[in-house]
């Protein structure tokens, strides 16, 4: 083999591939010359590629769980709101205002929630 720095590398390249792998390429490289060069080493990462992804462990696909903290918590807090324009203190007097204030209060949890929603 070689020494030094390159002694490494190629020590860790024939770890993940077989040697035959290697010196295939290697002669293919003498025997084409340099203007197969890059289809050849192409051929060779590809072939460790292929060598790694057999080794790397199978990850089970992650299930996703949908979080219901915000829409539930914001459900709770429009009706808080709603029950808190609507009744305005308990004078039973529910003016348009509070009907625009509530109907506000509704769209503002609405777009609160589309935008968590596609934010995920």
């Amino acid at each position: 083999m070689t020494a030094g720095p390159a002694r490494s590398i190629v020590e860790r390249v024939t770890e993940r591939v077989e040697r035959r792998d290697v010196e295939a390429a290697l002669e293919a490289r003498r025997e084409l010359g340099p203007a197969y060069e890059d289809d050849i080493v192409d051929n060779l990462v590809a072939k460790i590629e292929r060598r790694l992804d057999e080794r790397r462990p199978q990850v089970p696909a992650r299930h996703h769980h949908v979080d219901l903290r915000l829409p539930l918590g914001s459900i709770a807090l429009g009706i808080g709101v709603t029950a808190v324009a609507l009744n305005g203190g308990g004078n039973g007097n529910a003016g348009a205002g509070r009907v625009i204030v509530t109907i506000i209060a509704w769209i503002a949890i609405a777009i609160v929630n589309a935008a968590y929603a596609l934010r995920r």
